[in-house]
């Protein structure tokens, strides 16, 4: 998995934006939250610790959301719970960060890149599981970026050398005669309360009751939420007595092991308050990962004894009990549990001896929903798939893992080749290399699932113009003559004809083949290569001088894709390639406009690549228009993308050579300090951001940075448009008011609002009006 590579440094080898929103109240914790806070202004690596169920994860989000001001690049959140694998850490990291995995750039690479002249607070929650993998991944992070801080939360420090380590304890327990005003513990019981029975009141009468429980849980937050959601079966009363007789060996114990153990016999005191068959689904439940639909439940959890189970009522009824918990999910809900709580069950299921039984339901039911996503991605339900398959990537990983170790019938294969929209349309390509090399590796023998792998192996390294690519080509072929497959055959001409448009200069040849290759997947009915194809020419022509023959293969292509009317992957790349045959031959006009239309698909899509391949030509006609700033601004913001990705223009020499004449043009027209300023800005911008202003739907004085942005006024880093907004503050208007004045939405003002306060280095409106002078602000 790591190996030395140059000066010693050890890095990774293989070839989920994010922030996370709390979905129940914040209660106390000023003081952790105070101590996370000159932590992050102090140290570049901050781990907080703590017993499962202490709270280390709900400090860590409240403080990043409050320390967001002080990271002008932006905080990510990482949730690892989910992650088996250490291998896999950097693809995760990155992939919640934003940078999509389909360069032959490594991940890890991607990430010292993106951070490397950054000042940005990167949380990695829950690492505990992956300590000896963090600590070189952390390393490796720090020591090649400058303003990067890293936030961890884990049951032990990494143990790097100038690691701060931040204890969460639990909260403080109450005195006899606190209140939910004073004691964290006694709010959180008291709101968690409430939630679960409305008429619950902390008065005289119960006051004692509720000390003495939030003392006896140890002032520990899961604790104290699984004892609440009781009151809605038992009584203040019940509930003391039964902690009496689970906690009577610990009495008098106050060590942090000791609380530890206070959160496990909580846990099990919620579990021998379930029935049987709650037990037993609790236990079942424990093989996901990252989430689950009923639907799953039903096939994966159901079954076995007892034969007469309801899993609707049961999951309902561990809903009710706050073992699972119900979020939010695509066209449905979808549940969870805590880490804690899954470990617990996954330890009561691996004691009855059926781990590995449900494991492999679990490893069939993905199978099967990976089979069928393979069979409909290419189709009118393009987009939804791919939110289902990413919301469950999680399950999938760990289906895989399970299929490479207990290989047999195809499953690793079938899970990989299956999850091929996925990873394309997500941007998950070097990840999805690895997988299918892991397979290989577990079921070398030759079969039509291991030739379709050799195909999608050799396609996504093609994509990424990893020149080692040709092992797997060779061996696409290979497989294909051994199992004498017509099917295989026309897939594995396929790939080898688009190596040889990446890298023979016999373009008569290549173009024949490409005309062979289309006759065999014609006959085959195999439509994915056949439109992958179109692709490959379509964009060649058009950067080779020959747009009639570029719209002509576009043409032919969505002839081939005219029976799935709401396909979006094929259709956005022939729009692209039409977008640059429209330029290639002088119709820039409508080049332009047919990008603009194309850029919400692609931004829907979430395919980084088509953004900046868009983004790139619609600078190209720009320029040709004169409007120097504009293109620049969008030259810049395509550069970060294609960064990204790893290979600038799909490697084409062509139109390598375009974007260098272009750059120049920019140059000469702005002068070298006016075009840096302004491509810098434009490789900052949001993805959004930038989108609005390709499509023109930004105000024109935020498209393009100030000429002289440090002019000695305290305004200076503003836009126009900002310091309009920064007067208005001064004069005492809400955000709603300033956007009725100015015509714009009040979320725009928003967006102004926290833009001002980020570049001005302040925290409140007040601090605002202080810096333009006397004026009455007011909160929005």
């Amino acid at each position: 998995m790591l190996a030395q590579k140059g000066d010693g440094v050890t890095q990774w080898t293989w070839a989920r934006p994010g922030a996370r929103n709390e979905t129940t109240g914040f209660i106390g914790r000023a003081a952790e939250l105070e101590a996370v806070r000159s932590a992050v202004t102090q140290a570049r690596l901050v781990t907080l610790t703590g017993p499962g169920g202490v709270g280390k994860s709900r400090v860590a989000m409240r403080a990043a959301h409050q320390a967001a001001v002080d990271f002008p690049d932006g905080v990510s959140i990482v949730e690892l719970s989910g992650l088996r694998d250490a291998e896999f850490l950097p693809n995760t990291v990155a992939t919640a960060v934003g940078l999509p995995e389909i360069a032959s750039t490594e991940p890890m690479d991607q990430l010292l890149g993106h951070f490397a002249d950054k000042q940005a607070l990167l949380v990695l929650d829950t690492c505990e599981h992956l300590v000896d993998a963090m600590a070189v991944f952390v390393d490796i992070l720090l020591s090649h970026s400058a303003g990067l801080v890293l936030l961890l939360t884990s049951r032990q420090p990494v143990a790097l050398p100038g690691e701060c380590v931040l204890p969460i304890p639990p909260m403080p327990t109450p005195e006899a005669d606190a209140d939910e005003h004073g004691n964290d513990s006694l709010a959180l019981f008291v709101t968690r309360a409430k939630a679960a029975l409305p008429t619950f009141e902390l008065n005289t009468d119960n006051r004692s009751e509720v000390v003495a429980l939030c003392r006896r849980l140890d002032g520990i937050p899961l604790a104290i939420e699984l004892a609440a959601v009781r009151l809605r079966t038992m009584t203040l009363e019940q509930i003391l007595g039964r902690l009496d007789d689970q906690f009577r060996l610990l009495s008098g114990v106050r060590t942090a092991q000791a609380r530890h153990h206070t959160l496990r016999t909580t846990i099990e005191w919620s579990h021998e308050l379930c029935s049987p068959p709650e037990r037993e689904l609790w236990a079942r439940l424990s093989v996901f990962a990252g989430g689950f639909t009923l639907g799953a439940v039903e096939e994966v959890a159901a079954g076995g004894e007892p034969a007469d189970w309801d899993v609707v009522d049961l999951l309902g009824a561990l809903v009710d009990k706050s073992v699972v918990q119900r979020v939010e999910g695509v066209g449905e809900y979808r549940f969870r549990m805590l880490d804690t709580i899954r470990e617990y069950g996954a330890e009561r299921l691996e004691h009855s001896g059926l781990r590995q039984e449900y494991a492999r339901r679990h490893q069939d039911f993905f199978l099967r929903m990976a089979r069928r996503a393979g069979e409909e991605w290419l189709g009118d339900q393009q987009v939804e798939w791919g939110d289902r398959l990413a919301a469950d990537f999680d399950n999938f990983r760990v289906a895989m893992d399970f299929a490479v170790a207990h290989p047999s019938d195809g499953a690793g294969y079938g899970l990989v080749n299956g999850l091929w929209g996925l990873w394309l349309g997500k941007s998950r390509l070097t990840e999805a290399r690895r997988w299918i090399e892991k397979a290989l590796v577990a079921e070398p023998e030759p079969s039509v699932e291991q030739g379709i792998a050799l195909y999608y192996g050799a396609y996504y390294g093609l994509i990424q113009a990893d020149r080692e690519t040709g092992d797997m080509v060779r061996r696409c072929r290979a497989v294909a003559e051994a199992l004498d497959d017509d099917f295989l055959r026309a897939r594995a001409l396929y790939v080898e004809t688009y190596e040889m448009l990446m890298w023979s200069r016999d373009t008569e040849r290549t173009l024949a083949s490409y005309k062979q290759t289309r006759q065999l997947l014609k006959a085959s009915g195999d439509v994915f290569p056949l439109v992958a194809g179109y692709i490959n020419t379509a964009v060649y022509h058009a950067a080779h001088g020959n747009p009639a023959g570029a719209l002509r293969d576009v043409d032919d292509c969505l002839q081939h894709l005219s029976h799935i009317p709401h396909e979006r992957w094929g259709r956005n790349y022939m729009t692209i390639a039409r977008v640059l045959a429209l330029w290639a031959d002088g119709s820039t006009a409508e080049s332009r406009e047919l990008g603009r239309r194309m850029l919400p698909s692609a931004l829907d899509q979430g395919e980084t690549m088509s953004l900046a391949a868009t983004l790139e030509f619609l600078s190209w006609s720009a320029c040709d228009e004169h409007e120097h700033e504009h293109a620049a601004i969008l030259l810049g913001g395509a550069a970060t993308l294609w960064r990204r990705v790893g290979t600038t223009l799909w490697g084409v020499r062509a139109l390598s050579a375009q974007h260098t004449q272009v750059e120049n043009t920019l140059m000469l027209g702005l002068g070298a300090e006016r075009f840096t300023q302004v491509y810098t800005f434009g490789t900052r911008l949001p993805v959004p951001q930038l989108i609005d202003v390709a499509c023109g739907n930004a105000h024109a004085d935020d498209a393009a940075p100030p000429r002289h942005p440090h002019d000695g006024s305290p305004l200076g880093p503003l836009t126009p448009r900002e310091r309009e907004v920064a007067d208005l503050i001064g004069e005492g208007l809400t955000n709603r008011q300033i956007a009725e004045r100015l015509v714009i939405s009040k979320r725009t003002a928003d967006t102004h609002v926290e833009h001002i306060l980020t570049k001005l280095g302040v925290t409140s409106r007040t601090q605002i009006a202080a810096t333009i002078g006397p004026g009455k602000p007011t909160e929005a």
